[in-house]
């Protein structure tokens, strides 16, 4: 079994080696701590710093001939695309009342598909789709709070 501790960075472009993969959805990639079996059938453990969250390509492993790295799987996320801004701000704030992870990818406003956003949206009459797409949460988002 290959015991991961740290992050060893972003996975390049190598073709002189061969590269593994760990497919992990957002919540899987929350998760620092848990047994996983790459593509090829290598029993990885992670034993990540609590709190790191895994992002699409982070290499976890490498020796001379191979290196593990994290893919990320499509899944269902709402795409809100807000105009004007202040529907931007309506939908950014319902979001961050329900303490749910937020992203962005260029313009569109992405969060995980929960039947619960999706009526506070209609609710506020906010445009928005629902896609297959891989998930990444924002850099702004690593902090947390309690009330």
């Amino acid at each position: 079994m290959i015991i991961v501790d740290k992050i060893l960075g972003h996975a390049g472009d190598r073709t002189d080696i061969e590269r593994d993969t760990i497919q992990l959805d957002w919540e899987g990639r929350q998760k620092a701590r848990q047994r996983l079996l790459t593509q090829a059938g290598r029993e990885i453990a992670l034993a990540l710093p609590t709190g790191t969250i895994l992002t699409p390509g982070d290499l976890l492993y490498q020796k001379a001939s191979i290196e593990i790295v994290v893919v990320g799987i499509p899944e269902k996320v709402f795409v809100l695309r807000a105009e004007p801004q202040i529907q931007f701000g309506l939908l950014c704030y319902q979001i961050g009342n329900l303490h749910r992870p937020i992203g962005f990818d260029g313009t569109d406003v992405l969060t995980p598909y929960e039947p619960v956003l999706e009526n506070q949206f209609n609710r506020f009459g906010l445009t928005y789709t629902v896609e297959d797409r891989i998930f990444t949460h924002s850099a702004s988002q690593l902090h947390s709070h309690v009330h």
